[in-house]
């Protein structure tokens, strides 16, 4: 079985309750159509550490990062939220990003 997990905003869970990403993913639609006939479960759903916090300086995205390579997620799919509106990626995101790419873990822009 595939694993995969989503990546999303801190800031953004003010709003959001995680429904499009998830009916995105069950439906199979958008950046989850990949995955159509197959066996994937959603292992994690991740938040960035918030605004401010340097991926690099943060222990605790560090240890984000290492317990995606324990659960075995080999696919990571980072939300609409963390782009501004003029589809701007927030540069914290885009750093974790980065590091789940040095790990091995293969990153997609895009959810719902």
């Amino acid at each position: 079985m595939k694993k995969i997990a989503m990546l999303n905003c801190l800031n953004s869970n003010k709003v959001c309750a995680g429904a499009a990403c998830f009916t995105a993913f069950n439906k199979r639609i958008r950046s989850f159509e990949r995955y159509k006939g197959m066996d994937v479960e959603v292992a994690a759903f991740m938040r960035c550490n918030g605004c401010g916090n340097d991926p690099d300086e943060d222990d605790g995205m560090k240890e984000k990062v290492e317990r995606m390579k324990q659960e075995g997620v080999e696919t990571v799919h980072v939300g609409l939220c963390t782009k501004n509106k003029e589809g701007v990626r927030c540069k914290n995101v885009a750093r974790i990003m980065e590091m789940l790419e040095e790990e091995g873990i293969e990153v997609v822009d895009g959810t719902h």
